[in-house]
């Protein structure tokens, strides 16, 4: 994984670290719940690969609005490519305040749905 330098990522190189944590915990909840420990899966294509190389952790409270669940590991879902890319093509900047719409381009996932409710 490359990282783009910019101001998402602290100066002493914490925030990368912690990113990269929460990636991998995020993976790995995947792994056990839907891939049965064998596979990634994208949630809303099951899509199955072996690597993480064309699968993407989104976060569900965006990371810019909603920093105290930032590095929180059930904060994250499982999309590949195409469909995190048509996810943020389809809402755009809404998807950064409305959390619920992730739940509506997920065809109502019920895992996702009851972590949202749970941390409004």
């Amino acid at each position: 994984m490359r990282f783009k330098k910019g101001n998402r990522w602290s100066k002493n190189g914490k925030g990368k670290l912690r990113y990269t944590t929460w990636r991998r915990m995020v993976f790995e909840l995947n792994k056990r719940k839907v891939g049965l420990s064998r596979y990634y899966v994208c949630v809303k294509c099951n899509k199955k690969r072996k690597t993480t190389r064309v699968l993407h952790a989104h976060h569900i409270f965006s990371w810019n609005k909603f920093e105290s669940k930032r590095y929180d590991s059930k904060n994250g879902v499982v999309l590949c490519v195409k469909c995190h890319n048509g996810f943020h093509r389809k809402y755009k900047y809404e998807a950064l305040d409305k959390p619920d719409l992730l739940v509506e381009y997920l065809n109502g996932d019920k895992a996702v749905k009851s972590y949202i409710r749970e941390n409004k």
